[in-house]
């Protein structure tokens, strides 16, 4: 149970806001740690339930404010890029002209884009909850 705990803090530090956690995972592990009932169908739903909120709170972090838009935009502008140039200096190539071909390049695009995106949208590690700086 503890490595699960564990796990999810360790995660929520990285990814979730300070509030997000209290308010929402928070509760869910002190729940977990709770209910000490050895019935093993009840733990395993338990730990569920604080996966499952953790999700919901990434899902939140995520959708709360402008961050998902930034995001797409991040992947856009480069997707564009790569787009024009494929289109530009390839349109006549045997191996474009198939469908296999096409799939290839927009998986490589896809890539290539989101690359970029992630790299400066990686959130910025935060100290850890006891204000000490996570390892």
């Amino acid at each position: 149970m503890t490595t699960l705990i564990d796990a999810i803090t360790t995660l929520s530090d990285r990814f979730l806001r300070e509030r997000t956690f209290e308010l929402i995972v928070a509760p869910a592990i002190a729940d977990l740690q709770y209910d000490r009932e050895d019935a093993p169908t009840r733990r395993l739903r338990n730990r569920l339930l604080v996966s499952y909120a953790f999700v919901c709170a990434l899902y939140e972090d995520a959708t709360s404010d402008s961050s998902l838009l930034t995001f797409a935009a991040l992947v856009i502008i480069p997707a564009s890029y790569y787009t024009f140039l494929v289109i530009a200096c390839a349109p006549d190539a045997d191996w474009f002209a198939t469908s296999r071909g096409r799939v290839t390049v927009g998986v490589i695009i896809a890539v290539l884009s989101l690359g970029p995106a992630i790299a400066c949208y990686w959130p910025e590690r935060q100290p850890g909850r006891d204000g000490g700086e996570t390892a």
